[in-house]
């Protein structure tokens, strides 16, 4: 992307433009674009709306054409194609691995005719040639279930983002936050619950031994050991029972 943004600040024509807009939208390796929309360069001729697009050749029109590599899909090029240049072979490949992506981002299972439409697909093995190939390039993580004629989305990479979307963005986080924070809160809660419970239940546990102790000195003090005594003594006398004993009356809880 260093290169592409170091060539437009060189440009000085507006058929150099236009080669470095060609060139990075050839690329096969990059598919996000806002360091470029970003740049002076982009500022400085970009038009400020879409609207009376500029005729093919001139550089306006390519810098609406990244702006739809940045953020639209196939169906937004073929609804404004004729204001735009037209597409080489590897670009509409492109643009249609840019356009599952966003399918991908909105439904995370996608029929096999819905993709076929929104990806102008001939016929079936084709756009899962397609998906299969959005895969590898690590755009996406899916599996095609060929029986159900579906497309299950396990991961999906994001997209470049318009400045007036940001905060619907922020909204959705300071929400998803807010659960966050509420399902911590009732976790905390479940949490300090059981550690009371334990130190009840170890607390209890040694008011039991030491009676049984106070127990066993009396009757030896009145020189016998009754059986039942016997067996609770040998219920209480493992060497685990011990252990956890010496570590409760140590304080460790």
């Amino acid at each position: 992307m260093d290169t592409y943004l170091s060539a437009l600040h060189m440009a000085t024509t507006e058929s150099e433009v236009i080669q470095v807009i060609q060139q990075l939208l050839e690329n096969e390796s990059i598919y996000h674009f806002g360091r470029v929309l970003d740049s002076p360069k982009a500022r400085e001729v970009r038009p400020l709306a879409n609207v009376n697009l500029a005729a093919s050749e001139q550089p306006n029109a390519y810098w609406n054409l990244l702006e739809l590599f940045s953020f639209g899909t196939l169906s937004d090029y073929k609804a404004v194609s004729a204001q735009l240049p037209e597409l080489t072979e590897r670009q509409l490949e492109k643009l249609k691995h840019l356009s599952l992506v966003s399918l991908a981002s909105v439904s995370k299972v996608l029929p096999y005719d819905d993709l076929i439409r929104e990806l102008d697909c001939a016929h079936e093995q084709q756009m899962e040639d397609l998906v299969i190939d959005t895969i590898y390039k690590g755009l996406l993580s899916a599996k095609l279930d060929q029986q159900r004629r579906l497309v299950e989305v396990e991961f999906v990479v994001g997209r470049d983002v318009r400045r007036e979307d940001l905060q619907a963005i922020y909204e959705s986080l300071d929400k998803w936050s807010a659960v966050c924070e509420k399902e911590l809160d009732t976790l905390s809660v479940g949490v300090n619950d059981a550690e009371q419970k334990l130190v009840s239940k170890r607390a209890k546990e040694r008011e039991f031994t030491f009676a049984l102790q106070d127990l066993h000195m009396a009757h030896a003090s009145a020189g016998g050991e009754p059986e039942s005594l016997a067996r609770y003594d040998s219920q209480y006398a493992s060497s685990e029972y011990q252990n956890e004993e010496r570590r409760t009356g140590a304080g460790e809880f």
